[in-house]
């Protein structure tokens, strides 16, 4: 991965005389070399005997956090390693809480916090030796800055071993009840280097200090409400709107103001939050769904495709969704001929919506197909659309035709302003299946952030403010933000969870909320037993998966091996205030050979730094929603816990076997791994290599490997605590030509970059959702077109929303792609690749009924016939075309034959 740059300022280092401007950054492999030249004699003295740049490139390897100071020309100066757990000989990585800290060190009140979660150990420092001290601090700061639930560094050293004077100044002794300890410990405070900010209720006086910092980032709250608007905002607090100011030395450096005051009925139509009860307590006139799935899984990161049909109420009380012909002929293409026919249950006493007619399907792939088959859907209030008559103008220049179809399309492509002003929110593409939306009556349980803004210094302790916001309401459990798509995810959201919308209305922003009990960090990771079968029931309540992941569970706790193969599984249960919130359940990674070979995992890691029990296959992995953010704290600590460093979780295409699926269930744990590129392989000629031929597991051709391509997706230990960039820009791509896959490749696969709204907008949908066939394939221009086989194992689907439509208009100005079926997606960024594209020629003022020879009328290429093309005439551009084809001959060569 990238090394960012976390910190760069300039600063005073050993020499009164000398200044530098130094950056630290996430250490490379390539800084081992450089680090074992500033290895001294104390540095072993402390460390071990680390003086080779093999020793070096494994405590990187597998650290949980290193940390590299250089200068703009790469002029290297410090590095430090830190891990979770104690360099200390005969104490275990996995236990060392409570076999060693709790016996020896942690009897007071400040030493008995000490965990896993909050500290770090260092195990490797180096840095110049004329600015070792200066270094020093500058690694201990920028550590304490990026990871804001550390609260303590810890260095273990031999006894009577003391260490170099740069340590020694930020490291004090800790005191320690037996004098028979093979080391002495040494602790460095966060107070004593980037302190836990100051939260107290807002005064009118904090104007002076605030007012700056506002206009710092923008001036339109100035130009608005005028030079006092701080001032009048912190004045008009009462028992529903608080204003909190974080300080730091005496100054007002941060504000929040909040709300208790929140229209959730609207958030509940608009977003999906039926996981988090609605953002109300429970109420017995409560009327929820329970034959539907959860909707914490729509946060899954799997592809959406969404078709259009018209839903029809039947006597049997549920709602039947018409499948697109478009979607159905697929099915029959490759022989499954019964009609496509989503059934969904609605509760008895909530009515239908006759008149709707977009409604979404989920055709993910098959592991995936129940994330949002049954979301609680309704359709937002007109009333979200009156913006848009502000918007007026002319409509002729306003709406740009794509493609002049035909008379009817062309007039449905010019609709206008005021006619999208009036039209029903139902038009635009939802990301969920539109059924019913469950109904809760409970109280109230959440307050807003109105407003926010902090100095970048002390941004990274945004989440100072929460515990004394959740204080000023204290019967409010959650927290909830909204911001436009367009603004940068900023350090506070990233203990927020990110939810789903409904609907995607042009003017619709991100929501993300956050649970009083995320502010718990009493985390405990046990192996899992049959005691603890109720709590993952609960969990799992309405998971679609369910039953797979109890059959495993039951398998991982009395045998520990898998019921029907025989192979080896465990699992572990994730507590938090000693109450199970996640789950895990895995095994040894058999086939590390054969995904070394498959795939570019070497991109991240150096596989001969890891040893072959080091890593581990994920097959479920369920977490308590409102716990959704510290799913890389609960990976980090599993894997501390069973002495692993490489996790592995693969995504099978949906055509795949349900042996191979039904073994694996979806897991929102993909949003922390990263996903992995497949190799390029090399074909060989096995004729004439003969026994110089390569490995069966290079050829891939391993007997526990008969099934389908897979995408895989990965972390180690040393990638787990790094964090994405989140995009929430909405980037449609229109065609899934060559250059669109392309696009989405790189979009998806960057592995410092998650993007949470990529739209492709394609009549037949993503390629690659048949199972490969060499006889199709040679309809199409294979030096064109991505493989069956490549596209399964990128997996992008289950990155990105897919919209089956054709599109054949853009409203510019408002940034609208209007569909053929007059549905609407919004975009903030739009990329127009449809490809090259075969279609049916006519001649000018020719018909086929009525053809002109070629010498009367001369052909025009870009003349397209738009009347009904001869039943022999076929075009074949993707695919589901070349399906078609092979459809129709077979058809008609048995037709032959029977006459």
């Amino acid at each position: 991965m990238q090394s960012s740059t976390l910190y760069t300022m300039t600063r005073e280092l050993s020499r009164p005389e000398t200044s530098l401007s130094i950056s630290a950054r996430r250490t490379e492999a390539r800084d081992a070399k450089q680090a074992k030249q500033l290895i001294q004699t104390y540095t072993t003295d402390v460390f071990g005997r680390i003086n080779r740049e093999e020793s070096i490139s494994y405590i990187l390897e597998h650290s949980i956090f290193s940390l590299t100071l250089d200068n703009n020309q790469d002029t290297f100066y410090a590095l430090a390693a830190f891990y979770d757990y104690p360099n200390v000989h005969g104490v275990s990585s996995n236990d060392w809480e409570e076999k060693w800290w709790k016996n020896f060190y942690g009897k007071n009140e400040e030493t008995s916090k000490i965990n896993a979660i909050n500290t770090l150990f260092l195990h490797f420092f180096v840095a110049h030796p004329d600015f070792s001290e200066g270094c020093a601090e500058e690694l201990i700061n920028v550590t304490f800055k990026a990871l804001p639930e550390i609260n303590q560094i810890l260095l273990c050293v031999p006894p009577q071993v003391t260490p170099e004077s740069a340590l020694e100044k930020y490291f004090q002794p800790i005191e320690c009840d037996r004098s028979d300890t093979n080391c002495v410990v040494m602790i460095c405070h966060r107070k004593d280097h980037f302190p836990t900010l100051f939260i107290r209720t807002a005064r009118v006086q904090d104007n002076d200090d605030l007012a700056p910092l506002f206009n710092r980032y923008n001036d339109i709250l100035k130009q608005t409400y005028g030079d006092f608007f701080v001032a009048e905002l912190i004045e008009s607090q009462d028992d529903n709107n608080k204003a909190l100011v974080a300080e730091c030395n005496g100054y007002a450096i941060g504000f929040m103001s909040i709300s208790n005051e929140v229209n959730i009925d609207i958030l509940n139509e608009v977003y999906s939050l039926s996981a988090f009860h609605g953002l109300r307590a429970k109420h017995p006139d409560d009327q929820w769904n329970h034959q539907m799935t959860e909707e914490t899984e729509s946060y899954l990161p799997n592809s959406d495709i969404y078709i259009h049909g018209d839903v029809t109420t039947h006597d049997d009380g549920n709602n039947h969704i018409k499948a697109n012909p478009v979607l159905e002929a697929m099915q029959r293409a490759v022989g499954h001929g019964d009609s496509i026919e989503s059934t969904t249950n609605i509760t008895a006493s909530v009515g239908t919506d006759k008149n709707n007619k977009h409604t979404k399907v989920n055709q993910g792939q098959l592991d995936h197909d129940s994330l949002t088959a049954s979301d609680y859907i309704t359709t937002p209030p007109i009333k979200s659309l009156e913006d848009l008559d502000n918007l007026q103008g002319d409509e002729n220049s306003n709406n740009d035709a794509v493609l002049e179809i035909a008379d009817t399309s062309s007039h449905r492509a010019k609709i206008t302003k005021a006619q999208l002003a009036a039209e029903d929110p139902s038009r635009y593409i939802k990301p969920t299946l539109i059924s019913q939306t469950p109904q809760f009556f409970g109280k109230e349980k959440a307050f807003a952030i109105q407003l926010f803004c902090i100095s970048e210094v002390y941004e990274k302790r945004s989440y100072d403010f929460l515990q004394k916001a959740f204080d000023m309401f204290p019967d409010r459990d959650y927290c909830v933000i909204t911001i436009p798509q367009m603004v940068p995810e900023f350090p506070l959201l990233q203990s927020f969870i990110r939810i789903p919308p409904r609907v995607n209305l042009p003017n619709i922003q991100e929501l993300y909320l956050f649970h009083r009990a995320g502010l718990l960090r009493d985390i405990s990771v046990e192996r899992a037993s049959e005691k603890h079968l109720d709590a993952i029931k609960r969990l799992t309540e309405h998971f679609s998966a369910r039953e797979r992941i109890l059959n495993d569970f039951l398998d991982a706790v009395r045998s520990r091996k898998r019921s029907d193969t025989g192979l080896f599984l465990d699992a572990y249960i994730i507590n938090v205030a000693d109450r199970p919130s996640a789950m895990i359940i895995f095994s040894n990674e058999e086939n590390i050979d054969y995904l070394r070979s498959q795939y570019n995992i070497e991109d991240f890691i150096y596989f001969n730094l890891h040893k072959r029990n080091d890593h581990i296959h994920l097959y479920h992995f369920v977490i308590n929603p409102i716990f959704a953010y510290m799913t890389k704290i609960f990976i980090k600590e599993v894997l501390r816990k069973i002495n692993k460093t490489c996790i592995y979780y693969p995504i099978f295409p949906r055509y795949a076997d349900d042996e191979m699926l039904k073994h694996h269930s979806p897991t929102y744990a993909t949003h922390y791994l990263l996903p992995v590129r497949p190799r390029r392989l090399i074909q060989y000629n096995l004729d004439q290599l003969k026994m110089n031929a390569p490995t069966d597991c290079v050829l891939g051709r391993l007997p526990s490997l008969t099934h389908s391509p897979f995408a895989l997706t990965f972390t180690a230990i040393k990638l787990i605590m790094e964090t994405k960039i989140t995009i929430n820009a909405r980037i449609v791509i229109v065609g899934a030509s060559t250059v669109g896959l392309a696009v989405l490749e790189a979009l998806v696969m960057c592995p410092y970059l998650r993007f949470n709204n990529l739209t492709l907008i394609s009549p037949h949908g993503m390629p690659g959702e048949f199972p490969p066939s060499h006889v199709r394939n040679l309809f199409l221009p294979s030096n064109l077109e991505y493989e069956t086989e490549e596209l399964n194992r990128l997996s992008l689907r289950s990155y990105v929303n897919i919209v089956c439509a054709k599109l054949i208009s853009l409203n510019r100005p408002m940034k609208l792609a209007i569909l053929d079926d007059e549905t609407i997606v919004p975009y903030d960024h739009l990329l127009l690749c449809t490809g090259n594209q075969f279609h049916i020629i006519a001649p000018m003022q020719a018909t086929v009924m009525n053809p002109l020879s070629k010498k009367a009328v001369p052909p025009k290429s870009d003349r397209m016939l738009f009347e009904p093309a001869p039943p022999n005439v076929l075009t074949i551009n993707d695919e589901f075309d070349a399906a078609m084809v092979l459809k129709w001959l077979r058809m008609n060569h048995h037709t032959e034959r029977k006459k």
